[in-house]
């Protein structure tokens, strides 16, 4: 009986403390299974049937390295020769006419020697010019009468014995001279009355060399003081580059080697052939650089002050891996690519960095190494074939 007491007293104190402890949670479930590991090398690997490999009539080649000349793309400016461009000033101030009734346009082609405009002077204003004026046309009208008058005489008395020849002669001429000076007022006077402050005559503006007009700064009608700019004309001949370089590679620089000139900043159009020539020295201090210009030809579409990309030579040749542009496949990122054949129908995807094109290979300078077989005809079916396009 006592043993049973004691059994129950015992498990009635442990119970509670069993109630008490806490139960443990679950382990949480992992945040993701990876069943197979799949190496990096392996994503950009394309394995082919031997039936599929003969029909894409995969052709390879293998890597060269050849020494090429160091090229770099530069920024430069296409500017007019020093000497090449003329402004024209007004001699006089004047008035301006246009010529054949036509205004100058900006962009016209003008030959040395053409009239472009008339300028006709400004008198000076006298005090009382009007008065004046009809006071010489009154003057000028009684001296004509009188030697009208005196002729009338002499021709009379000539006709009649009295006179001479000689008394005849001398008043035809005072006759002659009255009347140039009554029409001479005459028309000072008309002018006067109709513009007081321009002359009757005019000068001619001429071109100054054969080119093109890039800026007039005169209309039809305008008033322009002595001085004053009317036009400049820019030769036709050949523009310019300006090529900033930085003091440091300035020596690097081939002087005599000739560039290229692309209208696109990166050079991925043909461009033009430019010559080095000596231009005036000049430099910048603040971005540290040295200037350097090449003639382009004639027949370059080049614009005075347009942005252009110039590729120069310098004097160290490097080194450089050489494989055809058909062996090089692009993504949608612009990265580009080689396919290496590793073994018998397998080819991995290799990233390579393209330098310039010289011809129809393409300079690397990063890739495979030299004498490793890539693709070079059919990769971009492979790269169809890699990512779905080719099924």
């Amino acid at each position: 009986m006592n043993r049973f007491v004691r059994l129950m007293a015992v498990a009635g104190f442990v119970s509670p403390s069993f109630a008490c402890r806490e139960k443990k949670p679950a382990a949480p479930p992992p945040a993701a299974v990876v069943n197979s590991h799949v190496t990096e090398a392996s994503l950009a690997t394309v394995t082919l049937q031997p039936q599929a490999e003969a029909r894409l009539d995969l052709r390879v080649q293998p890597v060269e390295k050849r020494s090429a000349e160091r090229r770099r793309m530069l920024g430069g400016e296409v500017v007019v020769p020093s000497g090449n461009a003329l402004v024209v000033t007004a001699p006089v101030a004047g008035g301006v006419v246009a010529e054949g009734g036509t205004a100058l346009r900006p962009g016209a082609t003008v030959k040395r020697g053409d009239v472009l405009l008339r300028l006709v002077p400004l008198a000076t204003v006298d005090r009382d010019l009007l008065a004046q004026a009809r006071r010489a046309a009154d003057v000028a009208r009684a001296r004509d009468e009188v030697s009208a008058e005196r002729l009338a005489r002499a021709e009379r008395v000539l006709a009649d014995g009295a006179g001479t020849a000689r008394a005849v002669e001398e008043a035809r001429a005072e006759r002659a001279v009255a009347g140039s000076d009554l029409a001479a007022a005459r028309s000072r006077l008309e002018l006067v009355s109709r513009s007081p402050l321009e002359s009757d005559v005019s000068m001619r503006i001429l071109a100054p060399r054969d080119g093109v007009l890039r800026q007039v700064s005169v209309a039809p009608g305008q008033t322009v003081t002595a001085g004053a700019p009317l036009f400049e004309v820019v030769g036709i001949t050949a523009n310019w580059v300006r090529v900033p370089l930085f003091v440091d590679e300035v020596h690097r620089v081939k002087p005599d080697a000739p560039v290229r000139v692309h209208a696109l900043l990166s050079g991925q159009d043909e461009g033009v052939e430019a010559l080095p020539v000596m231009g005036p020295p000049s430099a910048d201090p603040v971005s540290a650089t040295v200037d350097r210009f090449y003639e382009l030809p004639a027949s370059a579409r080049f614009a005075p002050g347009q942005r252009v990309g110039v590729s120069l030579r310098f004097d160290a040749g490097e080194a450089l891996l050489a494989v055809p542009a058909s062996a090089v496949v692009y993504d949608a990122l612009g990265g580009a690519w080689v396919y290496v054949r590793e073994a018998e129908h397998v080819y991995a995807r290799g990233r390579v960095d393209v330098v310039r094109q010289e011809g129809t290979d393409l300079l690397l300078g990063r890739g495979p190494r030299e004498g490793t077989p890539v693709v070079t005809v059919g990769a971009a079916e492979l790269f169809g074939t890699e990512f779905g396009a080719g099924h």
